[in-house]
This record gives structure tokens, C-alpha cells and sequence, in this order.
């Protein structure tokens, strides 16, 4: 098994699902559905993911492993991905539960995504969707120390430069659909309140009146 094949099931859209389910069985762990709604909102949210792999199609590739399981293929599969995919099915057999999470993605109610009003972000979402951003605002001072906040946003920023087509264009992109996802400041604190805790309305302005400032004076 040659690790490009491998990593489709230990760090691609296989592995993402399988993972979800596998975590729905931990106590006090959300229900699968709702993982799955959120999971069918990542994708969706972006053009670029629907574009490349649309959530509808992870179920044909479910029930392409489903038909594999068993066989000599399918042992050669990662061990990691066998573990997991055997702590998601639980007691069900590992294909019978595979065509069960397929059937589950093809649903028609996982193509309406909730808003985050009706379903919250889970940490795993918040991570997936504003990585650069929790990177960036979880290095700002807290306010405990006598520091210029804005000084200190400013050079973190600059840290990158001049290479700021990287991580410093992503932190813009994601700070900006952070800032549009919610009508009010009270809205955004809330809902990242509990699985982003450095991500506040007042950190993401900072950071994104710092990302202007420099793109104007520097490039």
C-alpha cells in the first residue's frame, strides 16, 4: 500500500467521516446527524471543496469500501483507519454500518445546511474553518499585562512578511467571513465562546485593521 493511497482513509474525506462517527459514540458526544450536518456544511460553504468533492459523493465512496471490506484489499488498509472505522460501526457488522453512514450522507435533509443559530459550531468545525485565524488571535495578550494591543497586532502580522501571500492572505479571507457570518458582535462571542475562546469581535478587528494597515503601507 503506497502512502498516497494510504492517506485517502487516515487524513481524507473517508477518514474525516468515519472519524465523526467514531467520536458520536464517546458519552455526552454530539449524534451522528448533526455531525454529518455539520460536516455537509463545511463542504458546502466552500465553492472550491463542492466543486472538488461534493458531499454526496463521499457516499459512493463509502459503499466502495463497503464492497472491499473483507476482502485482501481491504486488509491492506491502514491499521489506524481498520481501528477506527471498527470503534464506529460498534456491534454492527463493519460493511452493513458503511452502506448505513452512506444512505445517512445521501439523505436529502444533509443538503439544507442549519444556520448556526439552529446548530452551533463544534470545536472540530471552528478548527476546520478558522485555523489561521485561532492561530493569530490566540497569540494576542489577553490585556493582563500593560501592552498596546494594536502595536502587538501589528507586529504579529508582520511577522510573515514579506512572504504574506501565505498564512497572512488566508487570516484576511477567514477574518472577513467570520466577521459576515454572524448580525452582531454578541452573536459571534457567543458562539465561539465555548470551543474558540481566544476568537472575540474585538480581537478579529484588531487583527483585520492590522492586516489592512500593513497591506497598505507594505505592498
Amino acid at each position: 500500500m503506497t502512502e498516497p493511497t494510504g492517506s485517502v482513509h487516515t487524513s481524507g474525506v473517508l477518514a474525516r467521516l468515519v472519524g465523526l462517527a467514531a467520536a458520536s459514540r464517546n458519552p455526552g458526544a454530539a449524534p451522528l446527524e448533526d455531525e454529518l450536518q455539520r460536516f455537509s456544511r463545511l463542504m458546502q460553504d466552500s465553492r472550491t471543496i463542492a466543486w472538488a468533492m461534493p458531499f454526496y459523493a463521499a457516499a459512493s465512496l463509502l459503499d466502495g469500501l463497503a464492497d472491499e471490506y473483507g476482502t485482501e484489499r481491504f486488509t491492506a488498509r491502514p491499521t489506524e483507519f481498520r481501528a477506527r472505522l471498527a470503534r464506529a460501526a460498534g456491534d454492527e457488522p463493519a460493511d452493513d454500518f458503511l452502506r448505513s453512514l452512506a444512505a445517512l450522507v445521501r439523505d436529502p435533509r444533509f443538503s439544507d445546511c442549519p444556520g448556526y443559530d439552529e446548530l452551533p459550531l463544534s470545536q472540530w468545525e471552528a478548527l476546520a474553518r478558522f485555523d489561521v485565524v485561532n492561530e493569530f488571535a490566540s497569540q494576542l495578550p489577553t490585556g493582563e499585562y500593560d501592552m498596546n494591543l494594536e502595536t502587538e497586532a501589528r507586529d504579529l502580522v508582520a511577522m510573515d512578511h514579506p512572504d504574506c501571500h501565505g498564512r497572512v492572505a488566508d487570516l484576511a479571507g477567514q477574518l472577513q467571513r467570520v466577521l459576515y457570518m454572524f448580525r452582531s458582535p454578541a452573536e459571534l462571542d457567543a458562539a465561539f465562546a465555548p470551543v474558540m475562546p481566544s476568537v472575540t469581535t474585538a480581537r478579529l478587528r484588531l487583527l483585520l485593521d492590522s492586516v489592512h494597515a500593513h497591506f497598505a503601507a507594505q505592498h
